[in-house]
């Protein structure tokens, strides 16, 4: 079931809200919560929502298991308890891709929703009970609550366990609570409704361009689509979370505003980026071994990111190009970067970017490689054509919204208006917000919504 699924927003969501808020108990919530995000998971299918049942139970044994193990048989167990959940991950999402790739016949194993984003999640769990960071769970429906809540489960964010610990305990559901995870969703789905699928068609119709212009306007049409897509889905999950109490880390800030390739890492998928930081790139000893072991590091950190998006070598390409740009930055032209004024920085970053997502957005390599060729002018067809004019001209205000929604002028502009006038300024915020969710709704009626990007990883 998706967000954007008007089964979810007019009944599922809103008697979820309901149901919740009837019951008093942390207790009868938090088995509300667990019954609903299981609903939510089967309505993609029973054979997934049973392997996430297997892989609860697996984590909630071997989490005791690792508490109660002497120092010297934790660290077998725990790699025992990881490598069963990677194995899984590994059947399900790489074993048809690469056999295809053989050219063996694929198993035809159903593809189960988020598998890797609540993997990541079980795994942050293990690491941080084997670490001691976090004892054992022994409430099996808080460590099921953790796993499964419906909101970050298909696509994220990705919330580390002791980020959410205490709150599978003990959380109140205050008016701010309600007032920002309502503004939050309705930001979440006018990104994803408005500007995430208006710029998808641009994407879909200049796919098989080849003038410079097309291929450079498609470039840019997929770099704001998948970030309002996916920035899209994480505000809406953020923004149910609040309504339950659950206060689900920031996974964007402005990624296209950043001076440096390391800062845009900071700022884009910051769930992903923090569970690889804290659980493979610190472990490995980050930076703390001199210059080869962070080489080495931050290589292996970012073909794991890129293998972690699909077994396609566009993916792995994409983990490898942003792993040697970090590491150019690092040792190299960071000096130089830091010369240029920050807007020349920002265009530099965002370019930057904007050619990582061709090898992200293509289906195999010899695309990727070829549309690359065409935005430096090899292989073009001509400058420009009629059909590059007429989706430009039809779409340039979708793309002025778009360059300024994916920067903070608009946040700063809201902010100083509600300093200004208060009240009647908050007033005019519900009203206008209120708007753009009737006219997300009636999109969704009239069935022009696509699938989030990333419920393909």
């Amino acid at each position: 079931m998706s967000f954007t699924n008007l089964l979810f927003l007019t009944a599922f969501l809103p008697l979820s809200v309901l149901g919740y808020r009837a019951l008093k108990t942390e207790t009868s919530r938090n088995i509300l919560l667990v019954v609903l995000s299981w609903l939510f998971y089967a309505w993609a299918g029973l054979q997934g929502l049973v392997l996430l049942l297997i892989e609860t139970c697996w984590i909630w044994f071997a989490g005791r298991a690792l508490e109660d193990e002497s120092d010297a048989n934790r660290k077998p167990l725990f790699w025992t308890a990881a490598g069963g959940l990677l194995v899984i991950l590994g059947l399900y999402k790489y074993l048809d891709p690469i056999l295809t790739g053989l050219g063996l016949r694929p198993l035809g194993l159903p593809f189960p929703l988020g598998i890797s984003f609540y993997t990541f999640t079980a795994l942050s769990y293990l690491a941080d009970v084997y670490t001691r960071r976090c004892t054992a769970q022994t409430d099996f429906l808080k460590l099921a609550l953790y796993l499964s809540f419906f909101p970050k489960m298909a696509q994220g964010p990705i919330v580390q366990y002791h980020e959410l610990e205490p709150e599978l305990s003990t959380r109140t559901v205050t008016f701010q609570d309600i007032g920002s995870g309502s503004l939050k969703f309705t930001r979440g789905l006018a990104k994803k409704v408005i500007l995430a699928d208006g710029l998808g068609k641009v994407f879909v119709a200049l796919q098989a361009n080849t003038t410079w212009a097309g291929v450079w306007v498609l470039s840019l049409a997929y770099a704001f689509q998948l970030y309002f897509d996916f920035s899209g889905y994480s505000d809406m999950a953020i923004g149910i979370g609040r309504w339950f109490g659950f206060h689900i880390p920031e996974n964007f800030d402005h990624p296209y505003r950043s001076v440096s390739v390391r800062e845009f890492w900071r700022r884009w998928h910051i769930a992903l980026s923090s569970w690889f930081r804290d659980y493979v790139y610190i472990p490995l000893g980050g930076s703390r071994e001199g210059t080869k072991a962070l080489i080495r590091n931050l290589l292996i950190v970012w073909l794991l990111t890129g293998i972690w998006h699909g077994a396609n070598l566009t993916y792995v390409v994409w983990g490898l190009y942003y792993g040697l740009l970090i590491i150019a930055e690092r040792f190299w032209f960071q000096p130089y970067l830091e010369k240029l004024p920050r807007w020349g920085r920002v265009i530099l970053i965002f370019l930057i970017a904007d050619i990582g997502w061709v090898f992200f957005a293509a289906p195999d390599l010899v695309t990727a490689f070829a549309r690359l060729g065409r935005m430096f002018g090899i292989g073009v067809t001509g400058l420009t054509d009629d059909q590059t004019l007429f989706w430009l001209r039809t779409n340039a205000l979708l793309f002025l919204l778009a360059f300024a929604f994916s920067g903070s002028l608009f946040q700063r502009l809201q902010d100083r208006i509600l300093r200004r006038w208060k009240m009647p300024a908050v007033l005019g915020m519900a009203v206008f917000w209120s708007l753009i969710l009737l006219t997300c709704l009636a999109a969704l009626v009239a069935g022009t919504s696509r699938t989030f990007l990333y419920f393909a990883f």
